[in-house]
C-alpha cells in the first residue's frame, strides 16, 4: 500500500451571514500575518539588519494566542486559521533563507531609487516577507480537521469550524475512497468566487500493469509540446486571444487617478479578464495532462530552465502564457497517483543537437532552423520531433520497472 496526499478543489455556494464569517476569516487571517510581519521589521530595526540570513530562532515572536488577546473580533475566527497563519509566515522566512541570497534587492524598489531617490533598506530585500494587501485578492485562509470538525454532509455541503450551518458546495468528483481530510483552505478570487481545497490523506494498492508505453515530450515554443510520435499539442493560447482586449482596459486604467475609486473598478475588470485567461489555460492544462497519463505508463520530459527561457524577450511572453512549467507539475501528480513515472532527463542532455537516427550530435543548431539535417547520415527530421524521440530514449534507461 502506498500513502498518497492530494488537493481537491470545489466551489462554494455560500448564502450571506455564511460571506460574513468567510470575509472575517480573510481579514483576520492577513491581520494576523501583517503582524507578524511588523513584529519582525521591528525587531530587525532593533537589531540594526541591513541584509543576509534571518535567524528565525532569535525572533522572538509571541504565538496567536496571546496576539488575539489584543484584538476582541479575532475570537470570533477559527484558532486553527491562525495556527497555520503562524507557520506560513515561519515559512516564508526558510523560503527567504534557502531561496534567495539575502543581498540582493526586488526590482521595485531599485526602480524607486532611481526614479524617486528611495533609500533601500532591509524591507526592500528580494524573497523577504512583505504585508499582505487587501486590494490584491490575497484572500485565504487554512483550517485543520480536528475529530470531524471539517466532513462532507449529504454530498452537497461542507462543514467547518466555528460556522453552525454547513455550506453548500459543488461536488463534481467523489474523494477517494476510505480517504481522510487533514485540512481545508477557503479562498476568494477577483471575481467574487468562493472555493474550498481539501487536503486528504489516503492509501492506494502498488499494480504492475502488464504493457509499459512509453512516450517522450519536447518542450515546443509554438506548439507547447511535441511528442515522440510526432503529434503536437496545438495549445490554444488563450492570451493571444484576448491580448487586444486586455489591452484597451490597460489603457482605460492609464488614464484613471491611481487608486481613486475609478481606478479601483477597472483595476477589478481587468483581474477578471485575466482571471478567465487563467481558468482556461488551467482546464486546459489539466485535460491535457489527464488524458496523458490515463493512455501512458511512463512519461519523459526535458527538466528545461523554463525561468532562464522565460528572460528571452522574443520567448517569454509565449512561455508565459503556456504554462508549460505547470503542466509538467499536473502531469507528475497525475502519473504517480495511477502508480506511474514521470522522469526529467538532464537539462544539458543534447536532444536538439543529437541525431535520433545515428546518434551524431551538431555542434551549432539556431534555433530559427525548424528542420534537423543529419550532416552524417542524412537523416532529415522535425527538430521539436527529433528530440522528443531523443528524451524517450535517455529516458527509457532511468525508468524502474
Amino acid at each position: 500500500m502506498i500513502k498518497k496526499n492530494k488537493g481537491y478543489k470545489f466551489r462554494l455556494k455560500p448564502n450571506k451571514e455564511q460571506m460574513i464569517y468567510l470575509e472575517k476569516a480573510f481579514g483576520c487571517s492577513r491581520k494576523m500575518y501583517n503582524l507578524y510581519v511588523d513584529m519582525l521589521y521591528k525587531q530587525l530595526d532593533e537589531k540594526n539588519f541591513i541584509n543576509g540570513k534571518i535567524d528565525y530562532k532569535a525572533i522572538n515572536l509571541p504565538t496567536p494566542a496571546i496576539i488575539k488577546k489584543d484584538y476582541e473580533y479575532m475570537k470570533e475566527i477559527d484558532s486553527l486559521a491562525f495556527a497555520n497563519v503562524q507557520l506560513n509566515f515561519r515559512d516564508a522566512i526558510k523560503k527567504y533563507n534557502s531561496e534567495f541570497d539575502g543581498k540582493t534587492y526586488s526590482k521595485k524598489a531599485l526602480k524607486q531609487v532611481e526614479t524617486l531617490g528611495k533609500e533601500l533598506t532591509f524591507k526592500d530585500l528580494k524573497g523577504i516577507p512583505n504585508f499582505k494587501s487587501k486590494r490584491k485578492n490575497q484572500n485565504s485562509f487554512t483550517t485543520n480537521n480536528q475529530n470531524g470538525t471539517i466532513s462532507i454532509v449529504d454530498e452537497k455541503y461542507v462543514k467547518i469550524p466555528k460556522l453552525k450551518e454547513p455550506i453548500r458546495f459543488v461536488n463534481h468528483r467523489q474523494l477517494p475512497g476510505n480517504s481522510i481530510i487533514k485540512s481545508a483552505t477557503l479562498s476568494k478570487n477577483c471575481r467574487n468566487q468562493y472555493y474550498i481545497s481539501f487536503t486528504v490523506e489516503y492509501y492506494i494498492e502498488e499494480k504492475q500493469t502488464p504493457s509499459k508505453i512509453i512516450l517522450g515530450l519536447d518542450y515546443s515554443q509554438h506548439d507547447f509540446y511535441v511528442d515522440s510520435q510526432g503529434r503536437k499539442a496545438n495549445y490554444p493560447k488563450y492570451y493571444k486571444k484576448t491580448e487586444e482586449k486586455l489591452k484597451k482596459e490597460q489603457q482605460k486604467l492609464s488614464r484613471k487617478v491611481l487608486k481613486s475609486n475609478n481606478w479601483i473598478k477597472q483595476k477589478k475588470k481587468i483581474s477578471k479578464i485575466q482571471n478567465k485567461i487563467s481558468e482556461q489555460r488551467k482546464d486546459w492544462l489539466h485535460k491535457k495532462a489527464y488524458n496523458l497519463a490515463k493512455a501512458y505508463d511512463a512519461i519523459i520530459v526535458e527538466d528545461i530552465n523554463l525561468k532562464a527561457v522565460g528572460q528571452c524577450l522574443k520567448l517569454s511572453k509565449s512561455l508565459s502564457d503556456n504554462g508549460f512549467g505547470t503542466f509538467r507539475n499536473f502531469l507528475k501528480y497525475k502519473l504517480e497517483d495511477r502508480g506511474k513515472q514521470f522522469i526529467k532527463i538532464d537539462k544539458w542532455f543534447p536532444s536538439s543537437k543529437m541525431c535520433s537516427n545515428c546518434g551524431a550530435i551538431k555542434e551549432k543548431l539556431p534555433l530559427s532552423e525548424r528542420i534537423y539535417k543529419c550532416e552524417k547520415c542524412g537523416c532529415t527530421i522535425d527538430r521539436d520531433y527529433n528530440a522528443a524521440l531523443n528524451i524517450k530514449e535517455a529516458g527509457s534507461a532511468l525508468l524502474a520497472w
